[in-house]
Protein backbone atom coordinates (compact mmCIF):
# COMPACT_ATOMS: atom_id res chain seq x y z
CA UNK A 1 0.00 0.00 0.00
CA UNK A 2 2.61 2.40 0.70
CA UNK A 3 4.42 1.87 -2.46
CA UNK A 4 1.35 2.49 -3.98
CA UNK A 5 0.93 6.05 -2.37
CA UNK A 6 4.68 7.21 -3.11
CA UNK A 7 4.33 6.04 -6.81
CA UNK A 8 0.93 8.59 -7.23
CA UNK A 9 3.04 11.20 -5.27
CA UNK A 10 5.69 10.93 -7.80
CA UNK A 11 3.17 11.10 -10.57
CA UNK A 12 1.67 14.05 -8.83
CA UNK A 13 4.96 15.60 -8.39
CA UNK A 14 6.06 15.77 -12.32
CA UNK A 15 2.13 16.99 -13.31
CA UNK A 16 2.52 19.68 -10.80
CA UNK A 17 6.13 20.17 -12.78
CA UNK A 18 4.62 20.29 -15.91
CA UNK A 19 2.22 22.66 -15.11
CA UNK A 20 4.37 25.05 -13.10
CA UNK A 21 7.71 25.27 -14.33
CA UNK A 22 7.95 27.76 -17.15
CA UNK A 23 8.19 25.59 -20.68
CA UNK A 24 7.22 22.44 -18.98
CA UNK A 25 4.58 21.31 -22.29
CA UNK A 26 8.00 21.52 -24.02
CA UNK A 27 10.31 19.17 -21.28
CA UNK A 28 7.05 17.14 -21.46
CA UNK A 29 7.15 16.92 -25.69
CA UNK A 30 10.95 15.59 -24.98
CA UNK A 31 9.81 13.14 -22.20
CA UNK A 32 7.12 11.92 -24.76
CA UNK A 33 9.35 11.82 -27.77
CA UNK A 34 12.19 9.87 -25.81
CA UNK A 35 9.84 7.32 -24.43
CA UNK A 36 8.17 6.59 -27.78
CA UNK A 37 11.41 5.83 -29.39
CA UNK A 38 12.11 3.74 -26.23
CA UNK A 39 9.19 1.90 -26.86
CA UNK A 40 9.39 1.52 -30.84
CA UNK A 41 13.39 0.30 -30.06
CA UNK A 42 12.05 -2.36 -27.52
CA UNK A 43 9.39 -3.57 -30.08
CA UNK A 44 11.92 -3.78 -32.52
CA UNK A 45 14.71 -5.47 -30.78
CA UNK A 46 11.44 -7.91 -29.46
CA UNK A 47 10.56 -8.55 -33.51
CA UNK A 48 14.45 -9.25 -33.98
CA UNK A 49 14.54 -11.74 -31.21
CA UNK A 50 11.36 -13.15 -32.16
CA UNK A 51 12.84 -13.95 -35.95
CA UNK A 52 16.01 -15.57 -34.00
CA UNK A 53 14.09 -17.92 -32.53
CA UNK A 54 11.34 -18.76 -35.34
CA UNK A 55 13.92 -18.79 -37.90
CA UNK A 56 13.21 -22.34 -38.77
CA UNK A 57 9.96 -21.71 -38.47
CA UNK A 58 9.36 -18.75 -40.82
CA UNK A 59 11.84 -20.46 -43.84
CA UNK A 60 9.44 -24.15 -43.32
CA UNK A 61 6.28 -21.63 -44.47
CA UNK A 62 5.37 -21.52 -48.17
CA UNK A 63 6.99 -19.03 -50.23
CA UNK A 64 3.93 -17.30 -50.78
CA UNK A 65 2.40 -17.51 -47.15
CA UNK A 66 5.78 -16.16 -45.86
CA UNK A 67 5.68 -12.87 -48.82
CA UNK A 68 1.74 -12.76 -47.19
CA UNK A 69 3.41 -12.00 -43.17
CA UNK A 70 5.85 -9.90 -44.55
CA UNK A 71 3.65 -7.80 -46.22
CA UNK A 72 1.21 -7.79 -43.47
CA UNK A 73 3.67 -6.83 -41.34
CA UNK A 74 4.46 -3.88 -43.39
CA UNK A 75 0.88 -2.88 -43.45
CA UNK A 76 0.41 -2.90 -39.98
CA UNK A 77 3.63 -0.55 -39.44
CA UNK A 78 2.95 1.55 -42.06
CA UNK A 79 -0.66 2.45 -40.52
CA UNK A 80 0.48 2.59 -36.77
CA UNK A 81 3.16 5.23 -38.33
CA UNK A 82 0.28 7.22 -39.68
CA UNK A 83 -1.23 7.23 -36.47
CA UNK A 84 1.81 8.21 -34.58
CA UNK A 85 2.74 10.73 -37.12
CA UNK A 86 -1.15 12.52 -37.64
CA UNK A 87 -1.62 11.69 -41.24
CA UNK A 88 -4.64 12.61 -42.78
CA UNK A 89 -5.50 8.30 -43.38
CA UNK A 90 -9.13 7.99 -42.40
CA UNK A 91 -9.85 5.79 -39.79
CA UNK A 92 -12.00 3.63 -41.03
CA UNK A 93 -9.40 3.03 -43.95
CA UNK A 94 -6.79 2.29 -41.35
CA UNK A 95 -9.22 -0.15 -39.57
CA UNK A 96 -9.90 -1.94 -42.90
CA UNK A 97 -6.20 -2.07 -43.47
CA UNK A 98 -5.46 -3.56 -39.66
CA UNK A 99 -8.39 -5.74 -40.02
CA UNK A 100 -6.94 -6.84 -43.73
CA UNK A 101 -3.29 -7.35 -42.33
CA UNK A 102 -4.56 -9.45 -39.03
CA UNK A 103 -6.66 -11.56 -41.51
CA UNK A 104 -3.47 -12.29 -43.68
CA UNK A 105 -1.31 -13.34 -40.54
CA UNK A 106 -4.37 -15.68 -39.49
CA UNK A 107 -4.61 -17.40 -42.84
CA UNK A 108 -0.79 -18.09 -42.27
CA UNK A 109 -1.04 -19.31 -39.31
CA UNK A 110 -3.89 -21.70 -40.27
CA UNK A 111 -1.70 -22.77 -42.87
CA UNK A 112 0.98 -23.73 -40.63
CA UNK A 113 -1.26 -25.11 -38.69
CA UNK A 114 -2.02 -27.82 -41.25
CA UNK A 115 1.21 -29.26 -41.55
Amino acid sequence: MLAHARNISILALIALLVVVVPGGGDGTGLVAAIFSLLIVSLLAWMAGRFYRDHQVDIYGLRDADRALVYVALGGIVVVFAAWRFGSTLGWVVSLAALALCAGAIVRVYRNWQRY
